[in-house]
């Protein structure tokens, strides 16, 4: 089972709708996985109304997810916004400053 950390704490994940990956994507797709090297600006152009966008950290020296995240918010999505993999507590407090609700563990 999957830990949320958000700003009330650690969770059980509620989410429980699945996750597809935006190369699979159809018009109403409810949540979308994506991986770091994903080009926001594709991904705003095919968001359509998806509930849930989780964006995968394969390396904690990975940044390229919170550029992701905020140029999802810069543009306007309003939708939850996961980070999953490698995130080290240290980096929670820039995935909230980068538009991610939560961090997935």
């Amino acid at each position: 089972m999957n830990v949320i950390v958000s700003d009330e704490g650690f969770s059980p994940d509620d989410w429980t709708d699945g996750f597809v990956t935006l190369e699979d994507a159809a018009n109403d797709v409810v949540a979308l996985d994506v991986a770091s090297d994903t080009d926001p600006d594709e991904l705003i152009a095919r968001l359509g109304n998806a509930q849930m966008v989780r964006v995968d950290f394969p390396s904690s020296a990975d940044g390229r997810g919170f550029t992701i995240a905020r140029v999802l918010r810069l543009k306007g999505y309003t939708g939850r916004l996961r980070a999953k993999g490698h995130v080290l507590a240290d980096q929670y407090a820039m995935a909230r400053r980068s538009g991610f609700d939560e961090v997935e563990i």
